[in-house]
């Protein structure tokens, strides 16, 4: 007969004794900061270059790219002050207009096919005199006649308006321009120049004046500053790689570019003050450039031991950038805005050097003495 074969029994399940442990590897979390903590760091850099030789190390550790960013957004930011303060300058000047026309120093002007009608008594001279370049100069408005033309023996530039022409001499050459051909310049007639019609010309040219001041302030404060840098920073590559042989170029132009902020604060108080000289800028941003190499580069213990940032103490300079900002925009009367700022600025560099060299010290005490 033949055997019936049986069911296979079932597997039994191991016991938890008999599970192998499977090792659990751990997560590694890679290495990229969040929004704010990239917004914190930006931040911090218009301040912590003044005092914290921890933050030149780690700017060195970053790339060259977020370097160059802070710079383009740092700069931005000066031009972007630069052009609100010259904007409120020029935007105040129309109040002025204003005023100058209410008291009659400056007339009405109508001109109509052609021929002026001026309000006020004649002739009128509203500049007699030198300009900024040491030249005789005449602004003049007759329509009765009297004046008809400007005496080209006393004066090397100046304006007339007569009833008919508007004349013009600029270094010696001479135009007579008949008014029909302003009223068909224009497209404007009758033509009218009073009090209202000029704040609005003037206040379309300050706009386009602050456009073209903001583009050209931003192309001096990045462009040329980081060909500047970038200049610089070869030469002292080439020394710092005569006693440092392997130094990359990196942790050079990055110490430069953050070595800018301190170098603009202080050439503007020195600069505010009244003392100024040609190259005073290039002279700090060396020593503060230095002061970041050495931080970047020595092998130090009190140097190169990793510790925590702190990028919040950035918030002791807050009060320093807003009197910069406001002085910038509307500048503080002499003496008190420029003892005001070297007096915050010093007190900013002296309270974040401090408790940034607290911070260090505590960092360096043994865990059982920071117990007791």
């Amino acid at each position: 007969m033949e055997s019936i074969p049986q069911d296979p029994q079932p597997e039994q399940a191991p016991s938890p004794e008999q599970t192998p442990q499977i090792a659990q590897v751990p997560q590694v979390q890679p290495d990229n900061p969040g929004c704010l903590s990239q917004v914190g760091w930006l931040f911090s850099g218009m301040v912590m270059p003044l005092g914290s030789l921890a933050f030149y190390r780690k700017a060195t550790q970053k790339s060259v790219g977020s370097a160059i960013l802070f710079l383009f957004i740092f700069t931005a930011l000066i031009a972007c002050v630069l052009t609100v303060g010259f904007g409120a300058t020029m935007f105040s000047a129309s109040a002025a207009i204003r005023g100058a026309y209410a008291k009659g120093q400056v007339p009405e002007i109508k001109i109509t096919n052609g021929v002026a009608e001026v309000s006020g008594k004649q002739p009128l001279v509203l500049i007699n005199g030198k300009d900024n370049q040491g030249q005789n100069m005449i602004v003049a408005i007759d329509t009765t006649g009297e004046i008809t033309s400007i005496d080209q023996t006393r004066y090397n530039q100046g304006f007339l308006l007569t009833r008919t022409e508007l004349h013009v001499l600029n270094q010696g050459k001479y135009q007579n321009v008949p008014l029909s051909e302003i009223n068909k310049m224009v497209g404007q007639d009758p033509l009218i120049i009073n009090a209202d019609t000029v704040t609005k010309a003037w206040g379309t040219l300050s706009a386009i004046l602050m456009l073209l001041a903001l583009v050209g302030l931003w192309l001096w404060h990045f462009v040329f500053r980081l060909m500047v840098i970038a200049m610089y920073a070869l030469v002292l590559w080439g020394i710092v790689a005569l006693m440092r042989p392997k130094t990359g170029f990196g942790p050079i132009i990055i110490s430069g570019l953050y070595a800018v902020v301190p170098a603009i604060y202080i050439s503007h108080l020195f600069s505010r003050s009244g003392f100024t000289f040609p190259g005073l800028q290039s002279f700090f941003l060396f020593i503060f450039w230095i002061i970041g190499l050495v931080a970047s580069l020595m092998d130090h213990p009190l140097l190169n031991a990793e510790r925590p940032l702190r990028l919040w103490t950035a918030f002791i300079g807050v009060p320093m950038l807003i009197l910069f900002i406001v002085d910038a925009i509307v500048a503080i009367p002499a003496p008190y805005g420029g003892i005001a700022l070297w007096a915050l600025t010093i007190l900013t560099f002296i309270a974040l050097a401090g408790v940034r060299a607290f911070f260090r010290y505590q960092d360096n005490q043994p865990p059982s003495a920071i117990s007791a």
